[in-house]
């Protein structure tokens, strides 16, 4: 079952976007469980009571609370890095202030099917990421570390550091070797000594990255350009 909010304040967008999940849902061997909000504050209130989706289409240009607040409040406030979120509006104007909140994408009003089948496909996969867990050995002892939990890992000599949300694991290990087990799901390769999961990263600069906790890590000279268009996806 896929949990999918929708917050927009016009009828007829929550309809049509209502409509089309339900035809796709037809073609999928998963199911939609859709709710939706045309106040941006019920919908606050409701994150933080602890409702939790997989997906949220989210209007940008709400009253009282703009979609751009509420996606702070699920990033910064909540800590979720897990919901996907695509922000919703009639002007592609606001990347920069979307950068923080690093929305899976950008919709367009108005849209079509076509914009959202592609929109779908693209949540599945990242939603079936967050399910993976990586196994690694460390003094005997099996290690499973969910991928999406994994905030960045680096490499200290003959050892690898994996920072997660709840501490860091030392074991020994290549960074090469990990990072081909895990480049499939948003990690980058920002330096010789670190890979870091492109879900944490809140701020891009010319030479390194901060992460959502203010650690920041340095992106090499060679690395600069595929970073930055990485990290710039679906804004």
């Amino acid at each position: 079952m896929l949990r999918i909010g929708i917050c927009d304040d016009e009828e007829l967008i929550t309809k049509r976007l209502m409509r089309i999940l339900y035809s796709l849902e037809k073609n999928q061997s998963e199911n939609y469980d859709i709710e939706v909000y045309t106040d941006s504050v019920k919908l606050s209130e409701k994150l933080s009571a602890g409702k939790r989706y997989d997906l949220i289409f989210l209007d940008i240009m709400m009253p009282v609370k703009s979609g751009v607040e509420v996606g702070k409040i699920i990033r910064n406030d909540l800590k979720d890095n897990i919901t996907q979120i695509v922000f919703i509006s009639s002007e592609n104007k606001y990347a920069m202030d979307l950068f923080e909140i690093r929305p899976m994408n950008f919709l367009i009003k108005p849209f079509d099917e076509n914009d959202i089948e592609k929109i779908m496909k693209t949540a599945a996969e990242l939603i079936n990421t967050n399910k993976h867990i990586l196994v690694l050995e460390a003094r005997k002892e099996l290690l499973r570390i969910p991928v999406s939990e994994i905030r960045y890992i680096e490499s200290s000599g003959r050892y690898i550091i994996v920072h997660d949300s709840g501490g860091e694991y030392k074991l020994k290990g290549k960074l090469n070797d990990i990072y081909e087990r895990v480049k499939g799901f948003g990690f980058l390769f920002i330096h010789k000594s670190y890979i870091v999961n492109n879900l944490y990263i809140r701020k891009y600069s010319y030479d390194n990255v901060e992460l959502d906790d203010n650690v920041i890590l340095p992106v090499s000279r060679q690395r600069r350009e595929e970073i930055k268009k990485s990290c710039s996806i679906g804004l």
